[in-house]
């Protein structure tokens, strides 16, 4: 399993843009903050996109057959980099709830497939065209596809729970 760059500049981004977010959130300023919410159809956007590009990247570039899970997570992330971008284009933050069920579900999927790969033994429903516990990728000992679009799934949920919603309105 030879390491390509492309790989490890996913693994990179992907890691390093969520701690810097998380630790933005966590021991920031509240400006720094509020200035962030303002853009986070825009970065959730990015990441959606990023996401469906990179898949694309790894079967038709790369070559790597889709797993059964794969597809799945696929059916999760494409219709988001979709919507979002469409939202982002509208600045329409009404679609966060739809946005927000398609990701926590492509959240759970890839949760699914990251521990079939940790755990090959166990039985699972993958075809015989494509295991879902080969692990196409290995960055750093641990990184794979499935753990690639997990960290997406949970960035990009975790920054729509922290927008602020347009339809609740603050009482004084």
């Amino acid at each position: 399993m030879e390491q390509q760059a492309p790989e490890i500049i996913f693994t990179v981004l992907l890691g390093g843009t969520l701690i810097i977010w998380m630790g933005i959130l966590l021991f920031s300023k509240a400006s720094l903050r509020k200035e962030l919410q303002a853009i986070t159809l825009e970065l959730s956007t990015m990441i959606a996109m990023g996401a469906t590009l990179g898949s694309l990247y790894f079967s038709e570039i790369r070559n790597f057959v889709p797993c059964e899970y794969c597809w799945y997570q696929r059916i999760a992330m494409y219709p988001l980099a979709l919507i979002l971008l469409i939202a982002t284009i509208r600045r329409d933050k009404n679609i966060i709830p739809y946005a927000l069920t398609l990701s926590l579900a492509g959240f759970g999927i890839s949760a699914y497939h990251y521990q079939l790969q940790l755990f090959p033994d166990q039985s699972s429903s993958c075809g015989l065209d494509a295991s879902c516990t080969y692990r196409w990728i290995e960055v750093f000992g641990f990184v794979t596809i499935p753990l690639l679009a997990l960290t997406s799934f949970a960035f990009i949920s975790m920054i729509l729970i922290v927008t602020p919603r347009p339809w609740k309105t603050t009482q004084i």
